[in-house]
């Protein structure tokens, strides 16, 4: 049977990470913007501008892998096999992921009510969060190195 104390401790505890979460959507939001512009900064000044489509330049600026840009004249140099753009892909892939599984887990918890389900559909979400940055780090680290 719980007491009184052992119930308001949980509820402190959750509340702590409740605003840490938040705080963290804040700042991976922030993050994921400065990665992008920095990608598509780095885009133009590799000779982007004027030669590629703001599609191609998109592409490119969220995914460096070389071939995004192929039918154009610019030359390309970063791509996955470069370590600085590996761990920049596995940033902001892991940012936008991690944001994104914790906003699911914020209206998870506004709209299911029943307990047990909310659970099982939390512990759904962090292992499906856990396989995709597991499929993120093999086709940065393992599948485009080959």
């Amino acid at each position: 049977m719980r007491t009184d104390a052992t119930s308001a401790r949980r509820v402190q505890n959750a509340g702590k990470f409740e605003v840490t979460m938040w705080f963290f959507m804040r700042i991976s939001g922030v993050l994921l913007l400065l990665l992008g512009a920095f990608g598509l900064v780095y885009a133009n000044l590799v000779g982007g501008y004027g030669n590629l489509d703001a599609g191609a330049q998109m592409r490119w600026s969220f995914f460096p892998i070389s071939f995004h840009v192929q039918s154009s004249d610019v030359e390309v140099a970063p791509n996955f096999s470069n370590p600085f753009w590996n761990a920049y892909a596995f940033l902001l892939i892991g940012f936008a992921a991690a944001h994104a599984f914790n906003g699911l887990r914020s209206i998870l918890r506004d709209y299911v009510r029943n307990p047990l389900l909310l659970q099982w559909l939390q512990a759904f979400l962090l292992v499906l969060w856990i396989f995709m940055l597991v499929a993120a780090i093999y086709v940065i680290f393992v599948f485009s190195n080959q």
